[in-house]
């Protein structure tokens, strides 16, 4: 049975125009080079190293910087730094090589606070899991756990008995009390589920279906799934997503809302009324009683853009579509060109959303948003015309309306950026994962958050 409450959303729109304001301002602090050889495969208009789906292709855990990509060869690779300024030390993982050319098999990382393990997904698009993980402690004790490739485990296809033989998109998030969970999709675009894992030291377990597209003939993308920290002793958990009817991305449509109080077992609608329990009634992936923001078809709504929660507990989400003066277009491609960043939050007391349209084109590219130790906003994204990297800012003071250029590129990029959320929110440090354009070249560039 498919569960959901109608509710009533309040809702305030803003159009945000350049300007100075209290905006954060950025300082480089420096460039490195993360490899040479990164895959150079172009598809979906996007690099096999550098998609906004990653959750995590870089992060920061422990005083350590890591941050993984495939290499020409094809081969997964892991690199770690000592922070704030230690050299990058690579791991090169060549009992499993990928023949694949598609963009949507990235790599993951996730780490477990509970015994220090690393998690690694990758090299998964509607297909079955690639998977593994490493000894304990090597992210808690870095210097007792040696920095090789015997410290990672053989690859698995699956991580329970369960089978995992069409899954995509991989996203690892951590409870503040230390367990690592998993989100994927089961299924295909347009009609998939997506299911949740628990790693607890040693072993994983299967909680089951939490949002179900296959009973609609759809299926959800997810902006991102994380928790808040707002309060220690009972952190939610969060996640936004919009929905696709077929494979043909011009049927993405509205952005959805759910969160839960108990690690992904019982689900709440915006308004806080339980409504969905996964496993036996997951949420309905385009329930009206889900639905916080209407977005219709065909107005070029890219999914699975970026999500991240603030210190407050206030939910952001970016996304990217048409302007309210643009037409509708059918043609997905065509609709990009003129689709701008918008930025959705959602206000935790009164729990309304509100929108601010932003002038910040991407094109075909996806940004990343992430927030400070303040609660300001950054975005890094792309513009696949240019093949320019822009960074924006946004001030709390403000209402997060005052959203501004503050860095553009000299040198040429594509794909998608990748920020170091953990970074940011903890050291006040944008540190981002960029490829340049052609794909061999991986940029780590740190910026002083100045907010």
């Amino acid at each position: 049975m498919k569960r959901f409450i109608p509710l009533l959303v309040l809702a305030s729109v803003v159009v945000a125009f350049p300007a100075a304001a209290a905006a954060p301002t950025v300082a480089h602090t420096s460039t490195t080079i993360l490899t040479t050889s990164g895959r150079t495969a172009l598809t979906y208009t996007g690099y096999m190293n550098g998609e906004s789906f990653q959750q995590d292709g870089i992060v920061t855990f422990n005083g350590w910087q890591y941050a993984a990509f495939w290499d020409q060869s094809g081969y997964v690779n892991l690199s770690r730094r000592l922070l704030p300024s230690g050299g990058w030390s690579n791991l090169r993982l060549t009992d499993y090589a990928t023949t694949s050319t598609d963009s949507h098999n990235t790599i993951s990382i996730g780490i477990a606070p509970s015994d220090g393990t690393i998690h690694l997904a990758f090299d998964t698009h509607s297909s079955q899991l690639r998977y593994r993980r490493s000894v304990a402690g090597l992210a808690t004790s870095p210097a007792g756990a040696a920095w090789s490739t015997g410290s990672f485990g053989t690859v698995q296809t699956r991580l329970t008995g369960t089978s995992m033989d069409v899954v995509t998109y991989p996203q690892f998030f951590a409870h503040p009390d230390g367990t690592l969970q998993l989100a994927i999709r089961t299924g295909y675009s347009g009609t998939g589920d997506e299911v949740l894992y628990e790693y607890r030291p040693g072993a994983w377990t299967y909680l089951g279906e939490f949002i179900d597209g296959t009973t609609a003939g759809n299926n959800a993308y997810l902006f991102g799934i994380e928790y808040d920290n707002f309060d220690p002793a009972a952190p939610l958990l969060h996640v936004t997503w919009t929905v696709r009817e077929t494979s043909n991305a011009s049927t993405n449509h509205d952005i959805f809302y759910a969160y839960s109080k108990d690690k992904g077992r019982t689900w709440r609608n915006n308004a806080g009324t339980v409504v969905a329990t996964t496993a036996s009634a997951p949420l309905a992936s385009g329930a009206a009683g889900l639905r916080v923001w209407g977005i219709g078809q065909n107005r070029g709504l890219i999914n699975q853009e970026s999500q991240v929660v603030d210190a407050a507990g206030v939910v952001h989400v970016l996304a990217s579509h048409l302007p309210p003066s643009a037409a509708d277009n059918s043609d997905f491609t065509v609709a990009r060109e003129k689709a701008v960043l918008v930025h959705y939050w959602r206000d935790k007391a009164g729990k309304g959303w509100h929108q601010t349209y932003t002038p910040f084109l991407e094109r075909s590219s996806r940004g990343d948003i992430a927030v400070d130790s303040r609660d300001n906003l950054y975005v890094v994204s792309g513009d696949s015309s240019t093949r320019r990297l822009h960074i924006q800012t946004a001030s709390k003071a403000s209402g997060w309306t005052d959203w501004v250029i503050r860095h553009t590129s000299a040198a040429v990029y594509y794909s998608d950026p990748l920020i170091d959320h953990q970074r940011l929110r903890g050291q006040n440090v944008l540190s981002f994962f960029a490829p340049r354009y052609g794909g061999s070249r991986i940029d780590v560039q740190d910026w002083t958050a100045n907010g």
